[in-house]
């Protein structure tokens, strides 16, 4: 293949690009940042991140190895030599640069496994240790960009960054020495550069004084760009990013949010430190105060400027650019009369917070000096405020300190701008858009620079917050910024029958503007279907065709055969940019569903079982999503497309308190003791429940009632019901001498049942009575069985498979609370579960 020189390339001014994972995610997307690279005319230094999701896996296999669990590194292992090698095999014709390639790969992961052998011997994973570990996921992914770029037509070089990037010998958040590494990176990579080849450096990595590999820790892959630049004297460092750029607010809570063309260091560096995750505070440092310009560009729309970083200052008329959000916050605070004018509280409280190896977020104090407070996650507020109690224990006991307490439900907002300085009227502006919408600021911080004025509300509040204040300063007029691209969710469906084939068509035709909505993956028992890309209509119609058929997922075009938990961990490898696994079975799924929160995805369930079996594996789904920052929507589990979850919270979080829930919560049960009540035969009512989709495949699921005693465990325990769902608490409608039965040989036999349910419905009605499968749950008891209700009462009046709850609270109780709707059917259910899945975009 002919290759291309550009001309004129010494007069053009150098730039460095770096790729992060979400670009190398496959072959594909490799190929596309080797033809992006290809059509650069200048010199160019390129720096890697490894494949999506490998850094992760590498270091999970380490983790294993201390626990002895050799099959689990063996498998991650062979997931680790499987995806470099696809990519590969991919994007090299065969040849000697594929097969010495092919046997490089092959050397890593042999070394890997060696070594997770050895750290499992030594059952010790020291950072020195770990940093070996995880170096060669960036090794590897620079390699292969640059074979191919040298396929695309490209002259290239790979240069490892233990040749280049001198740290200091603090393995896992090394600091970059820039002396040394300047004058490392101008001996090796210019002459390259010179000679007309690009330069691919892995990021995240360098070398200690001592010669070992030592990693930069979180946004390493950025500072490793930015160093090179900074060495180099690059005109321009790029960040290509699976975003647009820098953004005014988070879209998914401000649907106006905007691109800012362009921020000065000192405010991006503000941005960053309040968690927008597109940009990591360090990656700022060696670029600050210099001539070197950067972009955050968009990898998906490459054509897009985005967003400048540099010394230049603009946008004079917007003295407030961006809000960053830090959410999950707790505000511990120390508090006491004698505190006034004692020397040393301040450093001893922090001396404390630094014991436990904790980071706060923002810091504030009352001028009377009587408290101190600071925020940080509320997953450690618990270790801050026991490690002062201690350090202040004497001064607690004389009452000098009145106390040290921790209030979670909080989220700190900061607004930042670097023409607040010298501006009047900001913080007044800030609050008083706060004020109209009837939000409390809990606590204030801003620093003496005024590049910021940060507010601490309660998390509830945050999102109205933003948009008030967005709204208060016109951030979405900014001067030249463009609407910015939707947010991408991928939707991953653990079940494929008629709820999950009524769903992907449903979320096919979502339009919303701040939310691209689709279906990544779909598993079943036999397998697993996925693109991380996304499964385009055509595909799934073709798999919706092909399960219609009876064919399994394992067995569709470019299906694989694996378990629902392996299939969870091989798309978890892969940068996908916010993950949710939508649980549609009717099974047993805890372990998938554990899976998928360790791995940084959102759950959103139809499904009863996991919330509705054992007590402890329900507490353990809850514990694992409040320990990764996750949430759980299971709306459909109760009343398919109804609120009553979320009626439920609205109850609560207003101060109310829900004593009962009664109601019918079996579409299927309604609609068939709807049609007997008319007159139809039992045996007929159920075949036709089955026909319109209500049931399960076995109607007898349905029959026995454990369904209804499940939503209504659900419903208990939000209550704060304690105990299990016991069978005498649920009234099975299958005759004993029916359970065991094959299906086809029950259905068969059906119509013996006809007389028996004319009898009850006969006697009911010689009553002023009608019959209806009822559920009740209270905090100490569960009730679930056939009633007879009076034909005056709401429950009476229900036809068809609608369902209806009442709702009896310390407010509502002369006047109970009734939710009444469809609750049966794929269509209504899939709706329901739709509904949960734009709540968690914020759509």
């Amino acid at each position: 293949m002919a290759r291309t020189a550009p001309r004129s390339r010494r007069r053009e001014p150098l730039e460095v690009w770096k790729f992060g994972g979400a670009s190398l995610a496959s072959a594909e997307q490799i190929e596309k940042a080797a033809a992006l690279i290809a059509r650069h005319s200048g010199p160019l230094v390129v720096v890697p991140s490894a494949l999506a999701g490998i850094t992760d896996l590498l270091l999970e296999g380490a983790r294993q190895a201390m626990t002895g669990n050799r099959a689990e590194i063996a498998r991650l292992s062979a997931t680790f030599l499987r995806r470099h090698r696809d990519v590969v095999r991919a994007l090299l014709p065969s040849g000697t640069p594929r097969r010495k390639l092919l046997a490089t790969i092959d050397i890593a992961a042999r070394e890997y496994r060696e070594l997770c052998a050895a750290v499992g011997l030594l059952d010790n994973l020291a950072p020195r240790a770990s940093d070996r570990l995880v170096s060669r996921g960036e090794r590897m992914s620079a390699q292969i960009l640059t074979a191919a770029l040298i396929q695309a037509g490209r002259r290239a070089v790979y240069i490892d960054a233990v040749d280049v990037v001198e740290t200091d010998e603090h393995h896992g958040s090394a600091a970059p020495n820039l002396t040394e590494t300047r004058r490392r990176a101008r001996k090796l990579l210019l002459p390259r550069l010179a000679a007309g080849s690009v330069v691919v450096v892995p990021g995240f990595i360098g070398r200690a004084p001592d010669g070992s590999v030592t990693t930069m820790g979180r946004g390493g892959t950025d500072l490793s760009a930015t160093l090179l630049a900074r060495a180099l004297n690059a005109k321009r460092v790029v960040l290509w990013k699976d975003v647009p750029g820098i953004l005014t607010a988070d879209p998914r809570l401000v649907p106006d949010a905007r691109l800012i063309p362009q921020l000065h260091h000192r405010e991006a560096g503000e941005v960053a430190h309040y968690g927008a995750k597109v940009l990591h505070p360090r990656a700022l440092i060696p670029i600050a105060g210099t001539r070197v310009e950067m972009r955050v560009r968009s990898f998906l729309n490459p054509d897009a400027p985005g967003t400048e970083v540099s010394a230049r200052r603009s946008l004079e008329a917007y003295p407030v650019k961006a809000l960053a959000i830090v959410r999950d916050q707790a505000i511990v605070t120390v508090a006491g009369k004698g505190m006034a004018g004692v020397h040393g509280i301040a450093a001893r409280t922090f001396s404390a917070v630094e014991a436990e190896r904790l980071s706060v977020s923002t810091i504030f104090q009352a001028s009377s000096e009587s408290s101190i407070g600071f925020t940080l996650p509320e997953s450690e507020a618990d270790r801050a405020v026991k490690s002062i109690r201690q350090m202040f224990s004497g001064e607690i006991t004389s009452g000098l300190i009145d106390n040290v307490t921790a209030k979670p439900g909080m989220a700190v907002l900061a607004v930042v701008g670097d023409g607040m300085a010298g501006t009047p009227g900001i913080a007044a502006r800030v609050f008083s858009a706060l004020a109209t919408a009837k939000i409390n600021v809990v606590a204030i911080a801003q620093g003496s620079s005024e590049l910021n004025i940060s507010v601490v509300v309660e998390a509830r509040h945050v999102a109205e917050a933003q948009r008030r204040i967005h709204a208060a300063f016109q951030l979405s007029r900014i001067a030249g910024g463009g609407v910015i691209q939707p947010e991408r969710m991928e939707i991953i469906l653990l079940g494929f029958g008629q709820i999950g084939r009524s769903l992907a068509g449903m979320i096919g035709q979502v339009r919303r503007p701040a939310l691209d909505l689709k279906v990544a993956a779909v598993i079943d028992r036999s397998g697993y279907v996925f693109d991380p890309q996304g499964l385009g209509p055509r595909r799934l119609a073709a798999l919706v065709a092909h399960k219609k058929q009876g064919g399994r997922l394992a067995d569709a075009p470019r299906g694989h055969a694996a378990r629902a938990e392996d299939a969870i961990q091989h798309i978890a490898t892969y940068a996908l940019t916010r993950p949710v696994l939508v649980d549609l079975t009717a099974d047993d799924t805890a372990p998938a569903l554990e899976a998928a929160l360790t791995h940084g995805m959102d759950l959103v369930l139809a499904n009863k079982r996991p919330l509705a079996g054992r007590r402890g594996v329900s507490e353990s789904l809850w514990q694992t999503a409040r320990a990764r920052g996750r949430r759980v929507l299971h709306e459909a589990t109760v009343g398919a497309g109804l609120p009553i979850i979320d009626t439920y919270h609205k109850l609560t979080e207003s101060g109310d308190r829900v004593e009962r829930i009664e109601g019918l919560l079996s579409g299927t049960l309604g609609y068939v003791l709807s049609e007997v009540g008319g007159g139809t035969p039992f045996s007929r009512a159920v075949r036709g429940a089955m026909s319109l989709g209500y049931t399960e495949p076995d109607p007898r699921e349905d029959l026995s009632g454990m369904d209804v005693g499940r939503k209504a465990l659900i419903l208990a325990r939000l209550l704060g019901y304690p105990g299990e769902l016991s069978r005498t608490a649920v009234e099975s409608l299958v005759p004993k001498w029916a359970r065991a039965l094959p299906l086809a040989d029950f259905l068969r036999r059906l119509p013996e049942l006809d007389k028996a349910w004319r009898r009850r419905v006969e006697a009911a009605a010689a009553t002023g009575m009608v019959l209806r499968y009822v559920a009740t749950v209270t905090r100490s008891k569960i009730a679930v069985g056939l009633r007879s209700v009076p034909t005056a009462s709401p429950l009476a009046a229900i036809k068809g498979s609608d369902n209806q709850l009442v709702f009896t609270t310390a407010r509502y109780k002369a006047n109970p609370l009734v939710i009444t709707g469809p609750g049966a059917g794929a269509e209504v259910t899939a709706a329901g579960v739709l509904n949960d899945i734009l709540r968690l975009a914020g759509a």
